[in-house]
């Protein structure tokens, strides 16, 4: 399942980071295990790894030499396949994309030996989420039908809905809200049918998520209410903290910053009674932001330091990096240059690391003006050129990946629109870079001019 857990960031940082995808494969791991014949010895450390997923998932993963010793041992396939699917989700919690890849396959071909379809189906599912957060769409939703067409034959609707809310987020983040909330429509005609609560709760959950990126906050809160209510019924805690931090973001989208607070605090108390670090780093992070609108930057330095401690606490690298990328612009406005460009540079490391080609755009940016404003135009220049590359790299990925996705799913005309849009952006960002440039050039001559003048008052 996947939810959105709105952070403010979002505008920053683009909507790739309104997913927290460690939710959809830490309910498929619980939710598998009881119905295969998994070895008792093996069976009881996977539970007890279970009780680390979200508070240590370093930890947890330190058990799997364990479960796999006494798996392999017995030559026990079942009890191998599961612990190569636990371990490709903590891998994956822990930022290790291609080792949760790796053993994400070998789950795979064991269950494909086994003829475990539900194994089969589990692991395409989180083939999908691996292909989808390296970006690579049309895989990832191939991977996504596969899982899905599989569960339904099966009877397991409830699975097949994670699939399907899989690919309602990629169409999504590709901005094509349509499609996302038909997909998402489907969702709720399944669960409604099926009488699955929890799963109505998920899709007013990211139905809510698709209205607040189009900027229609009222419809946003809506649903964001009702999921709240329901979840209050069914005592889904979980569920009830994103919802309380997303009517913080919409009330904070409204400028209504009393409710916004309240909602983020409540979401924060409630995950801290739930041992959720990671939620919790992203209530403090969107107080951080809130009251940096607010101009209290103290308040909301001390928010962002709390959120950076717990992100680095469950070794979240890309929030790590985000959050570090959030205290270096606030430092710039309270005029601390130097201490921004700390900031940056120990985000941009970890950003480069990842390959996170959208966030290093954006500190590449912020390390530029920072740079600019200390009057340091050699470093200025490198990370214009940097900043150049980046954008440029980030511009031609989205269009291969809009172009992909409208081939598959409506042809050439749209193929056409979408080069036409990504063509005006990147004579948009040209035109941006030129006004840098010829500010940074007459900068420059302003700095030389004033060292000339110097010199001849010294002489």
């Amino acid at each position: 399942m996947r939810k959105l857990d709105i952070r403010i960031m979002f505008r920053i940082y683009g909507r790739k980071m309104l997913i927290m995808v460690s939710g959809i494969l830490f309910l498929l791991v619980t939710a598998s295990w009881a119905d295969e014949e998994i070895l008792p010895e093996v069976d009881a450390i996977i539970r007890k790894m279970e009780a680390h997923y979200k508070t240590d998932p370093k930890k947890a993963l330190s058990m799997i030499g364990e479960a796999m010793k006494h798996a392999k041992k017995q030559n026990h396939n079942e009890s191998i396949a599961q612990v190569y699917m636990s371990s490709g989700i903590l891998n994956f919690m822990l930022g290790e994309l291609d080792v949760a890849s790796r053993h994400f396959d070998s789950a795979y071909i064991l269950y494909t030996k086994l003829n475990d379809k539900k194994g089969i189906a589990r692991s395409l599912n989180n083939l999908g989420v691996i292909n989808q957060e390296t970006g690579n769409y049309r895989e990832a939703i191939s991977y996504y039908d596969e899982s899905v067409h599989m569960k339904l034959e099966i009877g397991d609707t409830t699975g097949a809905t994670s699939g399907m809310l899989n690919t309602a987020t990629i169409y999504e983040y590709l901005s094509d809200y349509q499609k996302s909330l038909e997909i998402l429509g489907n969702v709720r005609t399944i669960a409604e049918k099926s009488h699955d609560t929890s799963r109505i709760v998920d899709v007013k959950i990211n139905i809510g998520g698709v209205y607040y990126l189009q900027k229609l906050y009222d419809k946003a809160l809506v649903e964001f209410m009702d999921a709240m209510e329901m979840s209050k019924k069914i005592e889904d805690d979980y569920s009830l903290a994103y919802c309380y931090n997303n009517l913080g973001s919409v009330y904070k989208q409204k400028k209504e910053y009393t409710k916004a607070v309240n909602y983020y605090n409540q979401a924060l108390a409630l995950r801290d009674d739930l041992g959720d670090v990671s939620g919790m780093a992203t209530s403090l992070d969107n107080l951080g932001r809130t009251y940096t609108t607010l101009g209290e930057y103290d308040k909301a330095l001390n928010y962002f330091f709390q959120a950076l401690k717990f992100n680095q606490q469950v070794e979240d690298k890309r929030s790590i990096a985000v959050c570090l990328n959030a205290i270096g612009e606030l430092l710039i406005k309270t005029r601390d240059f130097n201490g921004a460009i700390t900031y940056f540079s120990k985000a941009i490391s970890l950003a480069d690391e990842l390959n996170l080609r959208d966030e290093l755009v954006i500190m590449y940016k912020n390390a530029l003006m920072s740079y600019a404003a200390l009057e340091n135009f050699d470093s200025a220049q490198i990370y214009l050129n940097l900043y150049n590359t980046a954008r440029s790299d980030s511009l031609w990925k989205e269009y291969r990946e809009t172009e992909e996705l409208n081939t598959l799913a409506a042809g050439k005309t749209e193929v056409s629109k979408s080069i036409k849009r990504i063509t005006y952006t990147i004579s948009g960002v040209f035109a941006v870079l030129l006004i840098v440039l010829v500010w940074l050039f007459l900068n420059m001559k302003k700095a030389r001019q004033k060292v000339k003048e110097l010199s001849e008052k010294d002489n």
